[in-house]
């Protein structure tokens, strides 16, 4: 399945195309995905990354996508940015410009991306700006990079586009930018101390898994900010880091998140959404959302688990 997968993405269909092509289940596509994340995620499990932007080899094997924050501290602070669609002619770099030199005057070292980093093959025809592979070279040679600041990079739909090509972004990414995490596609809980947050893009699959309880979802693919409760949960859409409208009106701009912590686990969010106007950051909202701390035995266990890391 595998195989005639790959071969299919070569030639051009889309992720859904392709489902309907080989007469696929949404679980069979889902498969595909849980296996392509998995080997992705296995890159990283002997690699720890930091609050302050470094990472560092360890003997021993790291069990869970996350960050190690100060021990010391109840706050981290990172921003959040989606759908950039390098290649696209509604893509503009100076936009992400803008995020570093932000994250840089507020002491920020990590950056999550919700997805769509390029354009791929699915986007609009008379918007295309160059081929998938100068897509993935823009991403590797002129994405800023800042000794001070770490990449955590979701995938998309359209960066699914070329994942069986001979130069996709992730292979890319994980041969060229030690300050880009792969995350995989589609979706990724990230823990952060003894607790963690959902990051979702659209690609088959939007479903929240009923059993997550008061996480909060950061969601790229919508291209628009907004906040609002589903199934106990938090769900924060993130803006376009774009000029790639599906809503009218709907300005370029970024997330900067707040966390705060009792006991290791979240207990508050505040989110400042900053919109890009004429390459001026206008403040155009703030959201604080309260989360119920997590007493679950699971998650005890990874308590425990990611102190002996830290350790």
């Amino acid at each position: 399945m595998e195989k005639a997968i790959f071969e299919l993405l070569r030639q051009g269909f889309s992720f859904m195309d392709i489902k309907d092509k080989l007469s696929l289940s949404t679980e069979d596509m889902a498969l595909f995905l849980d296996n392509l994340n998995n080997g992705i995620h296995k890159r990283y499990n002997h690699i720890k990354f930091y609050e302050n932007g470094k990472r560092r080899y360890s003997f021993k094997e790291i069990p869970e996508s996350g960050v190690i924050t100060n021990t010391g501290s109840d706050y981290y602070k990172a921003v959040f940015i989606a759908d950039t669609h390098f290649g696209s002619l509604d893509a503009s770099p100076k936009y992400l410009d803008i995020v570093y030199n932000f994250c840089i005057q507020n002491g920020i070292h990590n950056i999550y991306h919700l997805g769509d980093v390029i354009d791929g093959t699915s986007g609009m025809p008379s918007r295309k700006g160059c081929e998938p592979q100068e897509q993935v070279e823009f991403v590797i040679n002129k994405y800023p990079n800042d000794k001070s600041i770490l990449n955590f990079m979701l995938f998309g739909n359209h960066d699914l586009d070329i994942i069986g090509d001979i130069r996709n972004l992730h292979d890319a990414v994980m041969r060229n930018r030690k300050d880009m995490v792969c995350l995989g596609y589609g979706s990724n809980e990230f823990f952060l101390k003894n607790d963690s947050i959902v990051l979702k893009h659209k690609i088959l699959i939007d479903k929240i898994n009923n059993n997550i309880n008061n996480k909060l979802i950061f969601k790229g693919h919508s291209h628009q900010m907004k906040v609002f409760d589903d199934l106990n949960n938090h769900l924060i859409f993130a803006p376009p880091l774009s000029d790639l409208q599906i809503i009218d009106g709907t300005i370029p701009g970024f997330l900067f998140v707040e966390f705060g912590f009792s006991n290791g686990y979240i207990n508050k969010c505040v989110i400042t959404h900053y919109g890009i106007l004429d390459d001026r950051l206008i403040n155009m909202n703030v959201n604080r959302i309260n989360v119920n701390p997590h007493t679950r035995h699971e998650e005890i266990q990874r308590e425990e688990v990611l102190v002996k890391i830290k350790k």
